[in-house]
């Protein structure tokens, strides 16, 4: 493998960083291809354990370590003629869950043409930008010609910080059923009333059956031209494989939203929520937790015509 000269990288240039900056972009690209974001401190543990390198006690000096591969991204993308996602986003802040405003200021060529001014647009740009970071195909490409060597990604079930047990799969149903007065009443109930949805956005009223570009029909539909929401229902009589099922449409949902709105050059801000009128038990409460998935209990009598 080609060595590639670092001291092309300004923040990679300082007798500290010229050894780490290396040595985190091999850990960043693992990250990456597992899907989960990490800490500054994650990655001063990691760093010890995987290549020998000391711990610094100030873990904001690791703010800099994520910069020097943030320009060697840039710059390699220069060289590509095509942007690669910021691999530098998915280092977050432990409290915040989502990177600082130097995520962007760093990396600015990813971000031109997008609105950054508002700080939830800027949010929601960063989002979409770590999402990409999970998805982009091309990280053994990049570390080739960045000169680095690929580290094994885990396999399997990913060690969650509570050390939570695995959450079994719901049962897929082959075959739709036929609509049941209940849920039709529902949706009905759901589109009719935005009031309910206002920690989304301020809504009119909504649409029920909305066609997303997948081809797939949401039960109820918002959009302010600002926000999107999408919501799926499910009624009290539900199995709980059937409202743990609503929990992965929602994920799709969201996802389908945002990329409609990337697409038409949007802020990606979309999101999805499950509404049902019972409470879902402890173990589809956790599905709901880990997959962040927002969910909303309604009244009784919003499926009763």
């Amino acid at each position: 493998m080609e060595k590639f000269d670092w001291s092309r990288i300004r923040l990679a240039r300082s007798p500290w960083r010229s050894q780490v900056v290396p040595d985190a972009l091999p850990i960043l690209i693992r990250w990456a291809l597992e899907g989960e974001p990490h800490s500054y401190s994650d990655l001063a543990q990691e760093l010890h354990d995987t290549y020998g390198h000391a711990i610094k006690p100030r873990k904001d000096l690791y703010g800099g370590v994520a910069g020097g591969v943030a320009q060697a991204i840039e710059w390699l993308s220069g060289q590509w003629g095509t942007p690669i996602p910021p691999l530098h986003l998915i280092l977050v802040n432990k409290r915040t869950g989502h990177a600082g405003d130097g995520g962007y200021t760093i990396s600015p060529a990813y971000f031109v043409g997008k609105s950054m001014d508002a700080e939830e647009d800027r949010r929601a740009h960063l989002r979409a930008a770590m999402d990409d970071v999970f998805t982009y195909p091309d990280w053994d490409r990049v570390a080739r010609a960045l000169g680095a060597t690929m580290l094994t990604p885990a396999t399997g079930a990913v060690e969650e910080v509570a050390a939570d047990a695995p959450i079994p799969l719901p049962k897929v149903q082959e075959g739709g059923k036929p609509e049941s007065d209940e849920h039709k009443a529902l949706k009905a109930w759901v589109a009719s009333h935005p009031e309910e949805f206002v920690d989304y956005g301020n809504f009119p009223a909504g649409t029920n059956e909305k066609l997303l570009s997948s081809g797939d029909r949401l039960d109820a539909h918002f959009d302010n031209g600002k926000h999107r929401l999408a919501v799926e229902v499910k009624t009290s009589r539900c199995s709980e494989d059937e409202l743990q099922r609503g929990v992965y449409q929602a994920v799709k949902y969201r996802a389908i939203v945002r990329a409609e709105q990337k697409a038409m050059r949007f802020v990606p801000n979309g999101e999805a929520v499950l509404v049902c009128t019972r409470a879902p038990s402890a173990e589809t409460r956790a599905l709901i937790k880990r997959l962040q998935v927002r969910f909303q209990q309604v009244p009784l009598e919003a499926e009763q015509k």
